[in-house]
């Protein structure tokens, strides 16, 4: 009896388990029967709303890269990381506090031995801590090392202590992950800042300003420059992803793929754009001015090699980073105007350059209001243009266009300057030439005024365009700011150089306003610079300065005021080199400097920048200074000692005796001279510029090729070498 009770009652736990298990099974046929069939569209769009296997996502395209026109890359895109511990992953205990590497230490003493070293932002001591106490908080979020490049990222992830814990423990999860982000890049630093721009991520209040412009706060757009103006060149344009599900989860997938932006390449000579900067820089910080601008220009294409812009800060200091771009902006011109003033009446009309008039009554309509002071009477028109004569030009162009003086602005605006303005930078004005209303008199002394460099506006730019043309033979180029766009290293579209006037002067007018200018720096109001290795040929150009203030005008609203400034100047000079063959035309402009010399500042900067393009032998008349040192220094001369020395030091280079022949008679004092050998000091790891200081200021003639810093000597250090002498220098 008692074995059969005991046998029911285990029955009925089977039984009773049984039951419960038949209705658990039941419920779960229930339930899913339920959610698949009778709630399958709830529960349908309750899935797609949390995977959103059919939402399109926007596929973010490469912004592309500003390139020299080395191609160089003066702005880019490029990937950073981050890489992170999760201390979540228990594994991590064994790996960094109990494991020990090759030389006998704890993993964690190797780690932050290796961040100290690689990545400073604290100690070793410090790493050490900060670790510990994520590792003690059990934080997902312990960054070791943030905004990393790519070989810094493969450089630590490959540390023996992490590869050889990837092979122990393949396909599980190591603790240690990356994050990547994409930056803009620019590796020149502020070189030519201005004009590239800078490009930024989308921010909340950019979305909120405009939605319909942008889609992600990861895009990246540009805001000023050329990355503002070929934004959606540099762009791209959108592709579409979709979450795709996969056996282990999900996926984004790249349905459409994005078309990433054009690389484009510009103009610009980051050697040249070196140059323009730290001259222009040396004679700005060194005359206290405002700011200042200089331009470089290949005569035959107009295309821009170099934009250097520079200004003081609120604090004194300089920076490169200027408000605007000075090279760009409208402003009155000053006396460089006079030779586009005399080119409009030498092709407009009968101008004898060379024949000497009275230049008393040059615009006779002025009289008894404001008398225009001459500088010297008589005077030609080459006179007019070499020591600057504002009575001298006013008096050429009232004779041109006496009774039409309207005639002159019309005939500017057809000549192709108003085109000059076509680039691709934000803000671009074209030049402001303007009839005058000539109803009250002293409308005729403004109309004197913008012969000589007043009332119309031109950007330094639309200036240089008109030396480019005199030096090209009368024809009138385009500046170019962007040569081709480009992608994966492949041109697409080409900008082939554009001619605006072919015929903007005749080419006997642009020979004669050539040797005209070259009067200037000779004899005329660039007196100061003449001499040097180059023989450039340029005019100066003085104007009042004036300033720029917010005030409330007569209904309240505040206005842009501009006004003269008192006894402070704006300086010019623009022109070209070498004389005879004209390749580069260069315009500087410096505002409120200390001196009001425009030949002393304007012209020592534009001086400075040929001189050491002639040293860098970027210069095509310079070839044979790369030759052997023959052909540097030639045998000296019989003859005329007095003279002989004369010529060798107009020309700046002084010769080595020649031991071929014998001499019957030779100035015994001049050969001694000569013959006063020095040592050649080492130069070796110096920058270009420290090197060429260093040799040139003992008589020595450089030749560089390369970049970066010198890591040969042609004349080896301690030996004996003549002033005069060529040293070639290469660097890297």
């Amino acid at each position: 009896m008692k074995k059969d009770a005991k046998n029911t009652k285990l029955g009925n736990r089977y039984k009773a388990i049984l039951a419960f298990v038949i209705l658990v099974a039941l419920g779960i046929v229930w339930f899913a029967v339920k959610t698949s069939i009778v709630y399958h569209a709830e529960w349908d769009k309750k899935a797609d709303n949390r995977l959103k296997l059919d939402s399109v996502y926007v596929a973010l395209p490469m912004r592309g890269s500003i390139l020299a026109v080395d191609g160089q890359p003066l702005a880019q895109t490029i990937a950073l990381y981050s890489v992170f511990v999760d201390f979540k992953t228990e594994a991590l205990d064994s790996l960094l506090y109990m494991n020990v590497d090759s030389f006998g230490s704890y993993c964690l003493d190797t780690l932050c031995t290796y961040l100290a070293e690689n990545h400073p932002v604290t100690t070793k001591k410090g790493y050490f801590n900060y670790i510990t106490e994520k590792r003690d908080n059990h934080k997902r979020d312990c960054y070791l090392m943030r905004n990393i490049t790519e070989e810094q990222f493969y450089d630590f992830y490959n540390m023996p202590m992490l590869s050889g814990r990837r092979k122990a423990h393949r396909g599980k999860n190591q603790g240690i992950g990356k994050e990547r982000s994409y930056e803009r890049s620019y590796p020149h630093g502020n070189l030519a800042s201005v004009v590239l721009g800078k490009a930024t991520k989308v921010t909340e209040e950019m979305l909120e300003r405009n939605p319909q412009a942008y889609v992600s706060r990861q895009e990246w757009h540009g805001t000023s420059g050329i990355e503002k103006q070929l934004d959606s060149l540099l762009f791209g344009s959108f592709g579409k992803s979709r979450n795709q599900q996969r056996s282990f989860g999900f996926r984004r997938w790249v349905e459409d793929p994005p078309v990433d932006g054009y690389d484009v390449r510009t103009t610009l000579d980051i050697t040249l754009q070196e140059i323009a900067e730290h001259n222009l820089k040396e004679k700005v910080i060194e005359q206290h001015a405002e700011y200042g601008t200089a331009i470089i220009m290949e005569v035959s294409t107009g295309a821009i090699r170099a934009m250097a812009n520079i200004e003081r800060t609120e604090d004194g200091k300089y920076t490169f980073n200027t408000k605007r771009n000075y090279a760009i902006t409208r402003i009155e011109p000053g006396s460089v105007i006079k030779t586009l003033s005399l080119l409009m009446a030498m092709e407009h009309g009968n101008i004898d350059v060379n024949k000497k008039f009275d230049s008393a009554g040059a615009i006779p309509e002025t009289a008894g209001y404001k008398s225009i002071e001459a500088h010297k009477n008589p005077l030609s028109a080459r006179d007019v243009i070499v020591y600057s004569d504002n009575r001298g030009i006013c008096k050429i162009i009232s004779d041109t266009y006496a009774g039409r003086y309207n005639d002159l602005f019309k005939d500017i605006r057809n000549s192709g300057l108003m085109e000059t303005m076509d680039l691709p930078l934000p803000g671009v004005l074209p030049p402001s030439v303007e009839p005058i209303d000539f109803e009250k008199q002293w409308n005729y002394y403004a109309f004197a005024q913008s012969v000589f460099g007043y009332y119309n506006e031109l950007s330094p730019l639309t200036t240089l365009s008109v030396y480019n043309a005199i030096a090209n033979d009368g024809k009138l180029m385009r500046p170019q700011l962007v040569a081709a766009l480009e992608r994966d290293g492949v041109a697409d579209t080409v900008f082939a150089p554009v001619c605006l006037n072919e015929h903007f002067c005749t080419p006997r007018n642009a020979a004669l306003l050539r040797e005209m200018l070259h009067g200037v720096v000779q004899e005329g109001t660039a007196r100061a610079i003449k001499g040097g290795r180059v023989d450039i040929a340029g005019k100066t150009g003085t104007v009042d300065a004036q300033r720029e203030y917010l005030a409330k005008d007569k209904s309240g609203k505040m206005r842009h005021v501009t006004e003269y400034v008192k006894d402070k100047r704006r300086l010019a000079f623009a022109g070209f080199f070498p004389y005879d063959n004209p390749q580069y035309s260069c315009i500087v402009v410096i505002d409120k400097p200390d001196l009001h010399s425009a030949g002393r500042v304007s012209g020592a900067v534009f001086r400075a920048i040929a001189e050491e393009m002639y040293n860098r032998n970027m210069l095509e008349e310079c070839a044979e200074y790369k030759s052997d040192k023959g052909k540097k220094n030639p045998p000296l001369a019989v003859g005329d000692t007095v003279l002989r020395d004369e010529v060798y030091a107009y020309l700046g280079q002084y010769p080595l005796p020649d031991t071929t022949k014998v001499v019957s008679h030779v100035d015994t004092a001049a050969v001694a001279k000569v013959n006063d050998a020095s040592v050649v000091p080492s130069v070796i790891g110096l920058s270009a510029k420290d090197a060429l200081y260093k040799l040139e200021s003992q008589g020595l003639f450089v030749s560089l090729s390369g970049k970066g810093r010198v890591v040969s000597q042609s004349l080896q250090p301690g030996e004996a070498y003549r002033k005069g002498e060529n040293i070639a220098l290469l660097l890297n």
